[in-house]
């Protein structure tokens, strides 16, 4: 048997134990090392992410710029998002923008809290008295549609497609009892009054009372401080028609009705107080459009088979002025004086006093008057022409001036009709003496008027007449923007004094809701994101600070001149979100001025989380001024530079369109284009 003799070295297992624990020692270095390296690689693929996003936008942003401002209803284009580890989705309620616009010099509308979905608004405007502020649903984004309530008195409506600065693509599709027409441009529809009316499309609409009456019908674009157009675009029934057009100048007019077409010059006649009138009377044997094209502003008043009676609308685009176009059509005119004083109202060769708080009633034309003639007053009044006295017409606020309010001069001899809205905020008056009368058909999203009656430097808070969606999910938002229970954007008008009118159209805002498209990623900070915002690509990578990588697009220049169009993007309901190979639909549907005109002050506001970073990118020329160098902040002292001013806020950011006290030649735009997305291969 050997005999083995085992020795300990303790120096080889001392070297042992010391070289395993180096190792792992090395291995804790190097785990620590590589764990400190997690957040500059996850970093370096969140840069990746982002500039990746950032191109593939830059190209969406420029296919949304080209049909948005060149493209025509129907019009489509398609582009491909191909996320990189990351989500794309739509962000409904976080995005959109204002414009303000206001009409007379030495003026300002600001707006706050228009897009925030519950039923308060905040607006300013320190130069001078508010009377009033109307709102009007836009029905912007698929699937609102617009909504018509015909009155249940009326026998039936006729409708056409409203002519706007482009026509939709194929037919309108107009719904009524679950029965779908195809409705083309220059085609008329003729409808029960009994039951709701939807279209794809807006309409110009009237409704008819037994066999005849009078309307005044708007033209298709306005001007915001007259009220007065030059394109009318209207459906007239069957039977005996006198038009007439009212004017303050000389007037080259061309018509048309069932395709002939003509053209006629009238000339103003010479002296005071004498306008312009063009009559015309036509007789048809079915239901026809007749469209009229004038050279200058007028307004426009129908009559079918020689009764009714309207309302004229006043210089200052108010049924309450103290300035008027009577027509030069025999009837009589009704004078309605609201105010505790007499009135005292002048025409050529002529004039009365009204007493306070009463109406009266003459013939018209006066003897001597061989034209339409103007109509002036000391005071604030109401005027309706009418023939027989008979007809039905909307009886004004005479605490807004337009056909909503809460405070009404009444003539104990009509017949009143009085309906209030679901929330107490407004009223209106129908007035029906007979059996006949015509009336524009408007649909429930229309001219909405609240009094102020303040005189504010700050801030006013006022109702949003519609009902409030504040805390709740985003599809039943979606489901009360289509169903008109809370407005899809807004038209925001300003009503109040204005030299020797206290009832003037001093501003007009728009409040846009857009929806955002957003790629949605994580590096070692969650919650990052490339977007899609009302014309801008933003991002607030990498540090959560929201930076503008592409701005919004408007135009400007030469000279004092701002001309914008808004892309108003929104989902369809067969949109899909996620982070696949996504195929981008883009279809145009709806191209429209909303105003060409002189302002003389133009403001913008952002909504979101970017609205400070878009003033500050808006405004990089400001670093060139020397006025804002010496002078910073003082906008009265900035001389040598045009352009975008950010305005110190606590709320929405918003900016200011400076050109040194120069009148705007001011033009702005909505393009509403429906995106559908849909993941390649599914």
């Amino acid at each position: 048997m050997m005999r083995t003799n085992f020795h300990r070295d303790e120096e080889a297992v001392s070297a042992a134990v010391a070289t395993v624990l180096l190792f792992g020692g090395v291995i804790s270095i190097i785990g620590l090392m590589l764990l400190s390296l997690v957040p500059i690689i996850q970093e370096l693929e969140g840069s990746l992410k982002r500039s990746d996003m950032q191109a593939q936008m830059e190209i969406m942003g420029h296919e949304v710029t080209l049909l948005s401002e060149s493209g025509l209803p129907g019009d489509t284009s398609e582009v491909e998002l191909i996320p990189v580890d990351g989500t794309l989705r739509w962000d409904r309620t976080r995005g959109g923008m204002w414009y303000s616009a206001s009409w007379h010099e030495d003026s300002t509308f600001r707006i706050r809290g228009a897009l925030d979905l519950d039923r308060t608004v905040e607006i300013r405007h320190p130069e001078s008295h508010i009377e009033a502020v109307c709102f009007e649903d836009m029905r912007l984004g698929p699937d609102r549609h617009f909504m018509f309530t015909p009155n249940s008195d009326a026998d039936y409506v006729l409708i056409s497609p409203k002519h706007g600065l482009s026509i939709p693509l194929g037919p309108v599709m107009v719904e009524q009892s679950g029965v779908e027409y195809p409705v083309s441009i220059g085609e008329v529809l003729r409808l029960d009054a009994n039951e709701k009316i939807s279209s794809s499309h807006d309409l110009i609409g009237i409704e008819i009372f037994g066999e005849g009456g009078t309307v005044i019908v708007p033209p298709v674009k306005s001007n915001p401080v007259t009220g007065m157009g030059q394109n009318w675009a209207v459906p007239i029934p069957e039977g005996n028609i006198t038009v007439e057009l009212m004017s303050k100048d000389d007037m080259l007019v061309q018509y048309s009705i069932n395709g002939n077409l003509n053209s006629e010059v009238v000339l103003q006649p010479s002296g005071v107080r004498y306008a312009n009138s063009w009559s015309k009377d036509f007789t048809t044997t079915s239901d026809s459009l007749l469209e009229i094209v004038t050279d200058v502003d007028a307004q426009l008043m129908i009559i079918h088979e020689n009764t009714g009676q309207a309302m004229i609308l006043g210089q200052e685009n108010n049924y309450i002025s103290k300035h008027f176009v009577a027509p030069h059509t025999d009837g009589n005119i009704t004078i309605f004086n609201p105010n505790e004083d007499s009135a005292t109202l002048n025409w050529r060769n002529g004039g009365f006093s009204i007493p306070g708080n009463q109406t009266m009633t003459i013939d018209w034309p006066p003897v001597g008057i061989e034209n339409s003639t103007t109509l002036e007053s000391n005071q604030d009044i109401m005027v309706k022409w009418s023939k027989n006295n008979q007809g039905t017409f909307i009886l004004p606020a005479i605490d807004t001036g337009q056909l909503t309010g809460m405070e009404f001069i009444e003539n104990q001899t009509d017949q009143m009709v009085n309906t209030t809205s679901k929330n107490g905020d407004y009223m209106q008056k129908f007035v029906k003496n007979g059996d006949n009368g015509m009336l524009m058909l408007e649909d429930d999203g229309a001219m909405r008027c609240l009094s102020i009656d303040k005189t504010a430097s700050g801030w006013i808070t006022t109702n949003l007449p519609w009902d409030t969606m504040n805390g709740i999910p985003e599809g039943q938002i979606v489901k009360a923007w289509q169903e008109g229970n809370h407005p899809a954007s807004i038209e925001i008008t300003l009503i109040g004094e204005n030299e020797d009118s206290n009832f003037a159209v001093l501003s007009t805002a728009w409040a846009f809701h857009i929806s955002r498209l957003t790629y949605e990623f994580d590096t070692s900070i969650t919650g990052l994101e490339v977007a899609w915002s009302s014309g801008a690509i933003v991002t607030n990578h990498p540090e959560l600070n929201p930076a503008i990588l592409v701005g919004p697009t408007d135009r400007q220049g030469p000279g004092p001149r701002f001309s914008v169009t808004v892309p108003s993007l929104h989902p369809t309901a067969t949109s899909v979100e996620g982070s696949g190979y996504m195929n981008l639909n883009l279809e145009l549907t709806m191209r429209e001025s909303l105003a060409s005109c002189t302002a003389h002050d133009v403001r913008r506001g952002w909504v979101g989380p970017y609205g400070d970073a878009i003033a500050t990118w808006s405004s990089e020329g400001l670093e060139s001024s020397n006025d804002w160098i010496v002078n910073p902040s003082k906008l009265d002292q900035l001389n040598d530079y045009t352009g975008w001013v950010p305005i110190p806020t606590h709320g929405p950011s918003e900016s200011v369109w400076h050109t040194a006290g120069e009148p705007i030649q001011f033009n702005l735009q909505i393009s509403s284009i429906d995106v559908d997305i849909a993941e390649v291969g599914s």
